[in-house]
């Protein structure tokens, strides 16, 4: 190796020397503490206690459900059988529009709050997110 070739190969290896262990310090500072993930509704909710009407199907069974003084609403399903989508999720429809309330998975009860003026006739859609269709609707 000729002298300016030398000179060339020890200032690579200098800059490499530093900024190999910046790369690595600086990549380690990046890393997220902790994931922070949230479920669309919580883990734990109890029941409201008057159920004002019921929907049974072959793999589930939906409550709808109010506080004694009718100001809160809530879906309750109960997921009696594994279903044939892993994840699906639950639409509530007013007047046209369609808002998401809640993600149904596994066999288990799900409680979903709904909006105050839900009394008055309440339809729901299930909606497979993977297949991108329609499972069933509830009407109520």
């Amino acid at each position: 190796m000729i002298k300016p070739l030398r000179k060339k190969h020890l200032q690579i290896w200098v800059l490499l020397a530093v900024l190999i262990p910046s790369g690595i310090i600086s990549a380690y500072i990046a890393v997220p503490k902790e994931a922070l993930d949230k479920l669309l509704q919580p883990d734990t909710t109890v029941a409201l206690p008057i159920e004002i009407k019921k929907a049974e199907r072959k793999d589930y069974t939906a409550f709808l459900r109010s506080s004694n003084d009718k100001n809160n609403y809530q879906l309750q399903v109960n997921v009696l059988n594994e279903s044939k989508t892993p994840s699906s999720l639950i639409y509530q429809i007013t007047k046209g529009e369609k808002e998401l309330i809640g993600r149904v998975a596994t066999r288990g009860s799900y409680y979903f709050s709904l909006k105050a003026d839900s009394s008055n006739g309440c339809n729901f859609i299930l909606y497979d997110i993977i297949h991108q269709q329609t499972i069933d609707t509830l009407k109520f």
